[in-house]
């Protein structure tokens, strides 16, 4: 663990003017793999520094920019303080797909939202007396109530029949019996 640090603290002091620790310092002069590493890095450093020049020069300058010859390009100031501005028409896809949406958006409205003719004046007016004649009729909604109990009872007696037929099936079908008992009388 403590080599892993002196390392690390080795390689910072080489990349930083920080000093190398104290701590880091006595474990090199203790440690033979740290101070190898120590010699290999400062010798690095230096051995890149001297081969620096001859690399750059190996590199061809790139232009930078849509001017080919350093001439006619504008200075570095003037390009970075003016946006380049795009123009749609070397940019012939986002401004189709713009246009696509919109006349979709058009058809959208058109057949569906404006083909609805809403109701008119009369058809309100009749839609209202019919919703007042509905709720201003209480003798009728007695009439209503009593066909919706005998509906009710109706519907009572149907689902007991087919519980008697569904338990005389299951009967016939499994060979067993079961027993009705008839309703009991309340007792007081």
């Amino acid at each position: 663990m403590l080599c892993k640090y002196s390392r690390w603290m080795i390689s910072r002091a080489e990349d930083t003017p920080k000093a190398l620790p104290r701590i880091a310092e006595r474990h090199v002069r203790r440690c033979r793999a740290c101070a190898e590493y120590a010699r290999t890095v400062a010798s690095l450093s230096s051995r890149l520094r001297a081969e620096r020049s001859a690399w750059l020069a190996g590199i061809p300058d790139f232009v930078v920019g849509p001017w080919p010859d350093a001439a006619s390009s504008p200075s570095s100031e003037v390009a970075a303080s003016t946006p380049r501005r795009s123009r749609p028409g070397l940019r012939p896809l986002p401004v189709a797909a713009a246009v696509l949406v919109v006349i979709a958006g058009a058809l959208v409205l058109f057949q569906v939202v404006l083909k609805a003719p809403g109701p008119t004046t009369e058809e309100r007016a009749a839609s209202l007396a019919a919703l007042k004649t509905i709720s201003a009729a209480p003798e009728e909604i007695g009439g209503a109530i009593k066909d919706a109990e005998s509906s009710l009872d109706q519907e009572r007696r149907i689902l007991a029949r087919s519980l008697v037929s569904a338990a005389n099936y299951l009967q016939a079908r499994l060979n067993i019996k079961i027993e009705r008992r008839e309703p009991q009388a309340k007792s007081s």
